[in-house]
């Protein structure tokens, strides 16, 4: 199995790092298990524009040109991802969030429904919950059920209790990722992706305004892949949509 880490600290050698290093030897005592280090503060990505271009046009018109399109692809040929960050004043550091920014049409159109994924994050005290809850939203880029890991190394000398606590949550999530990866299957979307990927293929028919989404949706009926939904989900989640979409009247495209 190979996993790619992606760390976002701009310390390469941080706590971060370490904590990483610690489940990569939890993990091989599993199985075989493969780590790749990618550290962000490494890699040639440029600050996010904000232009939009990826997400309603499509990724290759992103105007920077660095190495967004061959990260993407490490992605894809890893079975596993790690994304690791410190927590930076309550959330992730401004590394990662730039590298997710830089990802953004990954909300729209995801593509990562062969890999498994893992959110971990390390804190001097506060803001593990936040940081994890913000990490475990990229399950949306296709990962589907993300682990996820929170450790402790406050600024003083680490007591033996905490050591103990932290090295096993080290352990129960990695038995936890193994499993997953060891699966290899593609889990049955909650309802809450059903519902996203509803809305994303409706607001994909306004050709006009979401053309990369609109080529992306045009073949894909049941889900993201093929898959049999019973017509009682159909069902409450058209009606669902009704509900929302009268609630977004007014964000609506004006009318001529």
């Amino acid at each position: 199995m190979k996993i790619l880490t992606i760390i976002g600290s701009p310390r390469k050698r941080g706590n971060t790092y370490q904590a990483t290093q610690e489940l990569e030897k939890e993990m091989q005592k599993l199985g075989d298990v493969k780590f790749e280090y990618l550290f962000l503060k490494d890699t040639h990505l440029e600050m996010c524009s904000g232009c939009f271009n990826c997400v309603s046009r499509g990724e290759e018109l992103c105007p920077l040109k660095d190495d967004r399109e061959d990260i993407e692809k490490r992605i894809l040929e890893a079975d596993g991802v790690i994304f690791a960050s410190p927590v930076y004043c309550q959330m992730i550091s401004g590394l990662m969030k730039n590298f997710i920014d830089r990802f953004a049409y990954l909300f729209h159109r995801p593509v990562f429904f062969q890999q498994k994924a893992l959110a971990l994050c390390t804190t001097a005290g506060s803001g593990m919950n936040e940081t994890l809850k913000y990490l475990e939203t990229l399950h949306i880029w296709g990962f589907g059920k993300m682990n996820k890991l929170g450790i402790i190394i406050p600024p003083w000398p680490v007591s033996e209790s905490l050591k103990k606590k932290n090295q096993r949550n080290i352990e129960k999530t990695a038995r936890e990722f193994y499993k997953d990866l060891e699966k290899g299957v593609l889990a049955r979307p909650t309802f809450t992706e059903y519902v996203h990927f509803r809305f994303m293929k409706f607001t994909s028919q306004m050709g006009d305004y979401f053309p990369a989404d609109h080529e992306f949706y045009k073949d894909k009926d049941s889900y993201f892949y093929p898959l049999k939904v019973s017509p009682f989900k159909r069902i409450v989640v058209s009606i669902m949509m009704k509900i929302v979409l009268f609630l977004m009247r007014d964000l609506g495209p004006a009318e001529n």
